[in-house]
Order: structure tokens, then C-alpha cells, then sequence
């Protein structure tokens, strides 16, 4: 049985962590992969809903993990996610020694591409867009500040390195795609 390690900075009691990556999970599960997912989830949602997603997970054979979602303050609070996220997977690979770690989008995609470096775990890097240049078209990161500024660069260094030390990269379109072709990596 492969044992594969499934990271998400999103919530599986956020309506796309329902709709989206459980009935995925629950596909691979059937197929014989033994899932371990690790996900954050903002508080109030997931004592609304954590019951029908436990039953979900186990219904599914899937061990689910979830870590508690900080939102405050700004950058730190995802620095200090980062490390729980980090913290959590190397704890559990020291137990299911997982094969693959499959990181949904580019948060959790710094700690799948670290299991890579120092476990030899097979790393595949699955997009849900552009991550970095999205945030800041979309002006959640206001690139005149310097510190957003700062954040900006440091993704978009960490993009190269991601997308290249991939085995496998999944992409949600096939512009996306012809995008990273595109790239020199």
C-alpha cells in the first residue's frame, strides 16, 4: 500500500475542501493509496462541521489531521502555520513513512518540497493557479509596501524552485500549463 501524505493550507470544512479534495481523496483511497491529510481550519467552521468531516474521512479511510488556521497578524500567522504544518508532517512520516506528499497549492507546496530534500518523498506540486501573482492582482498584497513587497520576491524565488524540484505537477488548465512549459527551470 502507498502511503501518501496530502497537505492543504485550505480547510476541509471550507466548501471547496467538501466539494473539491475529499471525493478526490476518497478516489485514491478506493484505489488502494492510504491518505493522511493534513489541513487548516478557520475555528468557527470547523466546530460547525467537524463531525460530518471526520465521518467523511473515515468513511473514506482517511486519517485526517486537521491544525488550527491563523489569520492574525498578517504573514506571521502563515509563518507560524508553515511550522505546525512542518512540525506535524515530519511527526507522521516518522510513523507511516510516506511515499508520496501531494501539497495543494503553494503554501503547503514549501513543506512538500522539503520532505522531498530531506526524506526522498516523492513530491508532487499541485497548482490551483498562480498563486503569488494572484495575490497581488487581486490586491490582497499591496506590492508598494515593503513588506508585501518582500513576501512577493520571496514566492516568486520559491516558484522556481518548487515547480522545478517537482516530480509531478498538476495544473488546472492547459493555459497553465503551456505557462510552465513556457518557463526556463
Amino acid at each position: 500500500m502507498i502511503q501518501v501524505l496530502y497537505l492543504s493550507y485550505d480547510g476541509m470544512t471550507d466548501p471547496l475542501g467538501q466539494s473539491q479534495v475529499l471525493p478526490y481523496l476518497q478516489g485514491l483511497s478506493k484505489l488502494g493509496y492510504k491518505i493522511s491529510l493534513i489541513s487548516f481550519e478557520k475555528p468557527q467552521r470547523y466546530e460547525q462541521n467537524k463531525s460530518i468531516i471526520q465521518r467523511i474521512c473515515d468513511e473514506g479511510n482517511i486519517d485526517w489531521y486537521p491544525q488550527t488556521y491563523t489569520k492574525r497578524p498578517p504573514i506571521l500567522s502563515t509563518v507560524w502555520d508553515l511550522r505546525q504544518m512542518k512540525k506535524t508532517a515530519f511527526s507522521l512520516h516518522g510513523k507511516k513513512q510516506f511515499q508520496i506528499v501531494h501539497a495543494r497549492s503553494y503554501v503547503a507546496a514549501l513543506i512538500g518540497r522539503t520532505l522531498k530534500k530531506r526524506l526522498g518523498v516523492k513530491f508532487l506540486f499541485d497548482i490551483r493557479g498562480f498563486w503569488v501573482d494572484e495575490r497581488v492582482e487581486g490586491n490582497i498584497w499591496n506590492i508598494k509596501n515593503p513588506l508585501f513587497y518582500f513576501v512577493y520576491k520571496f514566492f516568486k524565488w520559491k516558484e522556481v524552485q518548487l515547480f522545478s524540484s517537482a516530480d509531478t505537477t498538476i495544473s488546472l488548465t492547459e493555459a497553465a500549463k503551456e505557462e510552465i512549459h513556457s518557463w526556463d527551470l
